[in-house]
């Protein structure tokens, strides 16, 4: 069984928590797979601790797929994620953890800016 994991950065902000959980949410439901989120920093459930929580709760998962929500490639994406799957692989060797890439320069983005910018 599949599943993903979804990173933000974390923030104080209780309305950047609760945005976050909307966006995983969504995607649970798009997807029928179970979801999980998790923090970098500032916020809980942290990587290591939403990844129990997901094994634990679906004990026939074998993959899990990675996505961050980020929009560039930064310290946290090149180096402090990857450290802690790594991680996570050495305790979970039957799981097969999959890193996918931030969001980046996507033509999607440009357009929800311009959307924004005609808001203004």
């Amino acid at each position: 069984m599949k599943a993903i994991l979804v990173i933000g950065h974390g923030s104080r902000s209780i309305k950047a928590k609760e945005e976050f959980e909307t966006v995983v949410k969504m995607m649970e439901e798009k997807t029928h797979l179970p979801v999980i989120g998790a923090h970098m920093e500032l916020c809980l459930p942290s990587i290591p601790e939403a990844l129990e929580t997901l094994i634990s709760e679906n004990p026939e998962i074998n993959e899990i797929k990675t996505v961050p929500l980020f929009l560039f490639e930064g310290i946290h994406i090149r180096q402090d994620i990857p450290e802690i799957l790594e991680e996570m692989r050495e305790k979970y060797p039957k799981i097969e953890f999959k890193f996918g890439r931030p969001i980046g320069a996507e033509p999607m983005l440009a357009d929800i800016l311009i959307s924004r910018s005609e808001e203004i």
